[in-house]
């Protein structure tokens, strides 16, 4: 297990660490209010529909010669009036359009998927990463501690004649090089706590020993399927290919003709009538140089392009599964091999220095074992972690590392709640903000 470290008077769990994470991550904000953009296009593509009423007044003065006031005389004159614009008809562009940022809607909420998995798994990292190198500092003071008594008895065994001043040099060797890989430890460390702090937005604590590992497939097929339909990859993909079969409806919905309406209520102070004109226009392109058909042409091939991309990026995410719990197993089976490993070393080395005392073994006999021992410790500790990081970024590679599937106590954010309120245009209560 991980060695713990003391350094304030408060305790971080991993959860607690992964909660702060989701709730102080600046770039899940900025996707929330990008997310909120892009659904004011809906809104703004349903107003498109509707009509749209505009007033219009003005004000003319000027001067003209005329012989009934003797000279120049001044003329205003106020007008205003009152026109009113609608499409009638306009072979389903309008609606294409509306259903085109619906899905770019959705596109946008599996990026929000996407960049949590990112924070969740960042946030891990740097708490495991922190944990692992704080137990290597204390690896290392303990090796540093070990090697002065080593010193010290290799000191009185040479003072008794019993080894050479080479085997005391030896040993002082051993420990000037812990010390120094005591101070880049201790320096790895402060550089964790940083990205610690970066991510997660709290100083740490102290680490407590991280919970058992989430839940995981019982095969890699299990694990290849809830890819296959949760991976948000793969599922903006599928909205991609849809966007591109709206694209090629709407470039076809170039060769139908547009049909609209208009008309104007005025009043001339200078006629003291009211005038008014309705008009009823259509248009239908006749001639277009061939632009429509190269449009349409080149919607045909976005389509194929969107499908083939599908099955391609589908294959790289399952290739991406098969990695991770390859990974994660090779980790398991490491941590299997270095606990044998250090019980191994552990009785060569009280073995190397009970024959010492008997002069079977040498100062450096004994330095050696107790390095093999402590290599086994720290290469134990990085595959501690190396687990940890490979369990969760086999629920990234299925689209799984959420807060809902970790049921982390935060506030989960609702996609759909701004959504809801702007998607049929609603107009602001001042008159002059319609």
């Amino acid at each position: 297990s991980f060695l713990l470290i003391v350094s304030h008077g408060y305790s971080d769990t991993l959860t607690k660490a992964l909660e702060n994470a989701y709730d102080n991550s600046d770039e899940l904000r900025i996707q929330r209010t990008w997310l909120r953009e892009n659904d004011e296009k809906v809104a703004s593509g349903v107003a498109g529909k509707r009509p749209m009423i505009s007033l219009n007044p003005s004000v003319s003065s000027g001067y003209s010669f005329s012989s009934s006031c003797m000279g120049f005389c001044n003329s205003t004159t106020a007008n205003i009036s009152i026109k009113a614009e609608a499409s009638v008809l306009d072979a389903g562009r309008s609606d294409i359009k509306i259903l085109q940022a619906k899905e770019q809607i959705n596109i946008e909420r599996l990026t929000l998927h996407e960049i949590e998995q990112d924070v969740l798994l960042t946030a891990l990292k740097a708490f495991v990463d922190l944990r692992r190198n704080m137990e290597f500092v204390a690896l290392e003071r303990s090796s540093v501690a070990l090697l002065e008594k080593e010193i010290q008895a290799a000191k009185d065994r040479y003072a008794v004649g019993e080894i050479t001043k080479t085997d005391v040099s030896f040993a002082e060797s051993r420990l000037e090089s812990a010390k120094g890989q005591l101070s880049r430890q201790l320096g790895l460390m402060e550089i964790s706590k940083e990205q610690y702090k970066l991510v997660v937005g709290l100083e740490p604590g102290d680490l407590q020993s991280p919970p058992n590992l989430p839940v995981l497939p019982g095969s890699l097929d299990i694990a290849k399927s809830n890819a296959l339909t949760k991976h948000p990859t793969i599922k903006k993909l599928n909205i991609a290919s849809k966007i591109s079969d709206l694209d090629l409806d709407l470039a076809r919905a170039n060769y139908k003709p547009k049909v609209g309406f208009s008309g104007s209520i005025s009043d001339t102070s200078a006629s003291g009538k009211l005038s008014s004109t309705v008009s009823l226009g259509g248009e239908l392109l006749l001639y277009g140089g061939g632009l429509r058909s190269s449009a349409e042409r080149s919607a045909i091939a976005k389509v194929e392009g969107s499908k083939i991309k599908l099955l391609l990026n589908s294959r790289k995410i399952m290739q991406g599964v098969a990695n991770s719990w390859a990974q994660l197993n090779i980790a398991r089976a490491l941590i299997s091999a270095n606990i044998k490993q250090i019980k191994a070393a552990e009785i060569a080395y009280r073995g190397v220095k009970d024959e010492a005392e008997f002069g079977l073994r040498t100062t450096l006999d004994i330095l050696d074992a107790e390095q093999n021992l402590m290599a086994a410790k720290v290469q134990l500790a990085s595959t501690k972690r190396d687990e940890y990081v490979r369990a969760y970024e086999l629920l990234k590679a299925m689209g799984m590392l959420t807060a809902k599937n970790l049921n982390l106590n935060v506030i989960q954010h609702d996609v759909t709640k701004n959504y809801d309120a702007v998607k049929n245009a609603p107009r602001n209560s001042q008159f002059f903000k319609l």
